[in-house]
């Protein structure tokens, strides 16, 4: 790498440095095309040197080096092209812990992403398609439209037409809980059965497994992040924490392992973080102390 960056004049330099300021989306395989391309430029250099060429009028004719510019130039873009092009056509939505955005997309469809979560779709969204990826967690309020809205997270795929319906994708869990309308929900061990979900009903899977059977919600203001409200069913005090740390952007720590195993199942008014740590100390008869600048539960 470095003997062909060596052989680059200050243009060629100036150039790949802009390049590789630029975020693609995948990484091109350049380990042949480095190989290839100094192999040009030293069998240029060697003609450059060795090898003038007489032309009709009996002059030398020296090899220029723009010549080699051009052809590195045309080069770089053939690698970064359509990656440059997917990054200059994906709009993303992106929230850090203990934020969360409402938008609308340009279907008028309303989205409300939660904390730490990322939503990227195509600027020519609802042209031809209605396609968004999600990573996190995101209310959807979807207008009715010419084109599907599908929802698409690693090969897990969730469909809808006109609906409202609540996605969660933190780490390999994937929770769909619909309100209002139908929702279809695939991925490759399902095939082309999908799952089909009706108002008031919830399905929680791995990602890697099959959905399995949908289940009713139980609560009415479900999911209780939209409604300012943590709401928890026999959920992991670990997995708990982790909730709270993301909804207002803490460092919460369990002091022994064991603590791990406790449950906690109830709804917790999730406005005031001082109120949500009373509460689950109480919920898990579990002190808590702040110290250096993090909780921790003993």
């Amino acid at each position: 790498m470095k003997s062909f960056e060596n052989k680059l004049n200050k243009k060629l330099k100036l150039l790949w440095d802009i390049c590789s300021e630029l975020q693609t989306l995948e990484t091109p395989n350049t380990e042949d095309g480095w190989l290839q391309m100094e192999q040009l430029i030293e069998r240029e250099e060697i003609k450059e040197k060795y090898s003038p060429v007489k032309t009709r009028w009996g002059q030398n004719f020296q090899f220029k080096p723009r010549i080699v510019f051009a052809y590195a130039t045309a080069f770089i873009l053939l690698l970064i092209s359509q990656p440059m092009y997917m990054w200059m056509t994906t709009e993303s939505i992106v929230t850090k812990r203990g934020e969360q955005i409402s938008f609308v997309l340009p279907d008028e469809s309303h989205i409300k992403l939660n904390a730490d979560s990322k939503l990227t779709f195509r600027s020519s969204f609802n042209e031809k398609s209605r396609l968004v990826s999600l990573t996190g967690e995101a209310y959807f309020d979807v207008k009715s439209g010419t084109h599907p809205f599908i929802i698409q997270h690693d090969d897990v795929s969730i469909q809808v037409v006109g609906t409202q319906f609540n996605v969660r994708t933190i780490d390999e869990e994937i929770e769909v809980a619909v309100n209002e309308g139908i929702v279809l929900v695939s991925n490759e061990q399902t095939g082309n059965n999908s799952v089909h979900l009706t108002k008031g009903q919830l399905i929680s899977f791995d990602k890697k497994e099959s959905p399995g059977i949908p289940e009713f919600i139980k609560y009415d203001q479900y999911p209780g992040w939209i409604h300012k409200k943590f709401i928890f069913e026999q959920e992991n005090l670990g997995v708990v924490c982790k909730e709270i740390e993301r909804k207002f952007d803490v460092n919460i720590e369990l002091e022994s392992d064991e603590l791990e195993s406790i449950t906690v199942t109830g709804i917790i008014d999730a406005e005031n973080l001082s109120n949500v740590l009373h509460t689950l100390s109480s919920l898990t008869n579990r002190p808590y102390k702040f110290d250096n600048k993090r909780y921790t539960f003993y």
